[in-house]
């Protein structure tokens, strides 16, 4: 019995030792998604976008005025609920994806190594913050 109390909490500590940590969150400017991701994206969003949109409506001050301080996913969750308006949804995610990457770039956010995942998850751990030139330029909502 004096072995059970003993070991139970040891156990416990093993156990939490072992346990991952949560993933942190990080900028968008840190290399979220990879250069094919975006020209994908760049030809999906002439496919499926273009006849309604040009490249400046989703980007410059506008896109940094409404999505700075948000994270990917609001942005991704926003167009596959909103886009195109003609099929809403009716991208795969894959798409909206590859998307997404095209703005990013379109923004200036730079490209990395690694592709931007449609996962909700991952996604909502991508926070779009300002460039370090935009710290000189204070953003107002009108």
């Amino acid at each position: 019995m004096l072995a059970l109390a003993v070991a139970a909490p040891l156990l416990a500590q093993t156990a939490q030792t072992t346990q991952t940590a949560p993933a942190a969150e990080r900028p968008a400017s840190a290399g979220v998604y990879t250069e094919a991701q975006a020209a994908e994206g760049e030809t999906v969003y002439r496919a499926a976008c273009s006849a309604c949109h040009v490249p400046s409506d989703q980007s410059g001050p506008q896109f940094k005025l409404n999505w700075v301080g948000r994270t990917v996913w609001e942005y991704w969750a926003g167009l596959k609920k909103t886009m195109p308006e003609d099929n809403v949804g009716g991208l795969s995610n894959d798409e909206y994806t590859r998307v997404v990457a095209y703005i990013l770039r379109l923004n200036g956010y730079p490209a990395g190594a690694d592709s931007l995942s449609s996962d909700s998850t991952s996604l909502k751990l991508i926070r779009i913050a300002p460039l370090a030139g935009d710290a000189a330029k204070p953003l107002t909502r009108r």
